[in-house]
């Protein structure tokens, strides 16, 4: 079996990297079409030449018109598809890794070719493409009505996307969606904790780790830090990440008089430094405005942190409130710190949870998921 990947984000995202090392251990032929803005780009998240079942193609042809120029940017990257890949190889599947950036290749290619194809939806297909693009709604519903599988990645991010849709439409294609969720480094899974984690008892440590901006909310979790301080409880926080708000953050820390509570790491790549930390530390926070999954609560289920993540959003409706953490209001430091202290009543069981939980989101198990899906 050969699938063709279409992948516009692949070089911003290790994950598709991580999906299609695994596909390749189950002897899939597999062509990645990456479409770029810059030769320094090319070859950029590639896998060693010992995958040779995965056969990159990428391509500089994105020019700052194809913004407005959609349907241009789409036959673009058909012709170079045809001429790279089908007039040479016999594809028996696309996966589109977008709806609009991707899924209208796919579309074309599937009406041309009668070659079916599997879309994934994320985030900039609903807050970009989908909330801008009224114009492109139309076309949306054809590539998602054509296809033969429809991939979530989270049950907040399907609930959001079914609200949107138009009632005719959903009514055809909510039966051929799934959802799918990312998988998290196999480094984690090999470092996980192994033991329960015993409840903290004279001092609490939470930590965050994502984009000091406005949607992660890193302001939100410093007052909930301070909110627990003035209750007594002795309460740190490490900040791992940076971004347009980080000397606002820090600001913010200062006037709280938090300096000694609140340790601001940056930007860190190396995953040990943030694996020890967490190891260290008691409850993940996290309550994004707009999240469409987030591995990094996976991360910190497998050192058996409980999480805490927003309504709606991200791991709202994967498990049930209090099984791994709770979904909470993100604009209330008072209803985060409520739920601290409800995660605080029944620690060692959620912590336990934690653990087992984060066990299947590994890319052997999810890569076996979108190898039945392809067949």
């Amino acid at each position: 079996m050969r699938v063709l990947h279409l992948s516009s984000y692949y070089i911003t995202n290790k994950l598709y990297m991580n999906l299609f090392k695994q596909l390749s251990t189950k002897g899939l032929e597999q062509d990645v079409f990456i479409p770029v803005k810059s030769s320094n780009s090319i070859g950029v998240n590639q896998l060693p030449s010992d995958y040779k079942t995965v056969h990159y193609h990428y391509k500089n042809i994105v020019k700052p018109q194809h913004k407005i120029m959609y349907f241009n940017k789409i036959s673009k990257q058909m012709k170079e598809i045809e001429q790279e890949i089908l007039s040479k190889n016999d594809i028996d599947v696309i996966h589109a890794h977008t709806i609009f950036s991707d899924g209208g290749s796919a579309y074309k290619l599937h009406k041309k070719y009668n070659i079916e194809y599997v879309v994934s939806v994320r985030s900039t297909d609903i807050n970009s493409f989908y909330k801008y693009g009224y114009h492109l709604r139309p076309f949306m519903y054809k590539v998602l009505l054509n296809a033969k599988n429809i991939v979530f990645i989270s049950n907040a991010y399907q609930k959001k996307v079914f609200e949107l849709l138009p009632k005719k439409v959903l009514d055809q294609i909510k039966d051929k969606c799934l959802i799918i969720p990312n998988g998290i480094d196999d480094y984690w899974h090999e470092n996980a904790r192994r033991e329960d984690k015993p409840a903290p008892s004279k001092k609490m440590k939470l930590v965050f780790v994502g984009i000091l901006d406005e949607n992660k909310n890193i302001k939100t979790v410093i007052k909930t830090c301070e909110m627990l301080n003035s209750q007594g409880i002795n309460t740190s926080l490490e900040v791992f990440g940076s971004g347009p708000l980080e000397q606002e953050c820090k600001d913010l820390t200062k006037s709280l008089d938090l300096q000694q509570k609140v340790t601001f790491h940056g930007y860190i790549t190396d995953k040990k430094v943030i694996a020890a930390t967490m190891e260290q530390s008691d409850i993940f926070v996290m309550p994004s405005f707009r999240e469409t999954f987030g591995l990094v609560y996976i991360e910190a289920m497998s050192k058996g942190l409980p999480v805490i993540y927003s309504k709606g959003e991200g791991l709202d409706g994967m498990f049930e409130d209090g099984a791994v953490g709770y979904a909470v209001d993100p604009t209330s430091a008072t209803k985060i710190t409520d739920t601290i202290h409800t995660i605080m009543d029944n620690y060692e069981s959620i912590s336990s949870r934690c653990l087992k939980e984060a066990k299947p989101f590994n890319w052997n198990n999810i890569g076996g998921k979108y190898y039945e899906l392809y067949k």
